[in-house]
């Protein structure tokens, strides 16, 4: 990436964050709901036993916390700024100028990719102490964030090509919502699923980034397992990327 697109970026970053700061009701969402989430399926991991299951509470509730700010604070904050700025015409008048498709897009995610990251990182940090729980590798949690970010901001944008209005962002991310955390082992680890079930589910767009960011606790996975879970990320994202290419809009449907 050279000068003028880091500059460009910086650029979009700064009004996006001007625009956040002018509702303040995105806190709420942005902060709070996916905290009141994780509380929930803390309760509800409870429940499952996990430790009969050989699962460690701590590591657990790391890919748990991930998972969820991810699906939440990312992929459904982006979806829905894509589809606003194009209703907007922001996007349209962006296309007009020297800024590239990718920087256009990557500069509009880069606010909610912030503050997802940040979240993390805190959400992350207050749980190892809660729980005496100290990252045993660090590189594996580093490559599930970035691999998830990517994988996230993607969708973001192949189900945003699908969206004709802000209106129907919601029921477009709905499947993302509610479906993609229980196949991807974030509500529900695969462990307590029938074996072939919890293997087969291996394959779903999330659940990679999960067992990278468990395994940045508990180092469960050897280096090769680690890198079929990057490559396996990489390769929906990927897919998300070539739909988003195909079929993203940059200005309203008449």
């Amino acid at each position: 990436m050279n000068a003028s697109a880091v500059r460009q970026m910086k650029a979009l970053f700064r009004i996006e964050w001007k625009l956040f700061n002018r509702i303040k009701a995105n806190y709420l969402f942005a902060v709070f709901v996916p905290l009141m989430i994780l509380v929930a399926m803390r309760a509800v991991q409870d429940q499952l036993d996990i430790a009969r299951y050989g699962l460690d509470a701590g590591p657990l509730m790391v890919s748990t916390a991930t998972g969820t700010l991810l699906i939440f604070t990312l992929y459904s904050s982006v979806t829905g700024l894509y589809v606003a700025r194009r209703e907007e015409l922001v996007l349209k008048r962006l296309r007009t100028g020297e800024v590239s498709d990718p920087v256009i897009l990557a500069g509009g995610a880069s606010m909610y990719v912030t503050i997802a990251v940040v979240q993390i990182v805190l959400v992350a940090t207050v749980l190892s102490v809660m729980f005496g729980a100290a990252p045993r590798a660090p590189l594996a949690a580093l490559a599930g964030l970035v691999t998830g970010v990517a994988l996230m901001t993607a969708m973001a944008a192949a189900t945003a090509a699908l969206c004709r209005t802000v209106e129907s962002v919601m029921v477009a991310t709905l499947p993302a919502v509610f479906i993609l955390p229980m196949i991807s082992g974030v509500y529900i680890p695969r462990e307590v699923l029938p074996d072939a079930l919890g293997e087969a589910l291996l394959f779903a767009p999330l659940s990679s980034t999960v067992d990278l960011i468990r395994s940045g606790w508990t180092d469960e996975l050897a280096w090769g397992a680690v890198l079929a879970r990057v490559v396996l990320t990489a390769a929906w994202t990927a897919l998300f990327a070539w739909i988003a290419i195909r079929k993203f809009r940059w200005e309203p449907r008449t």
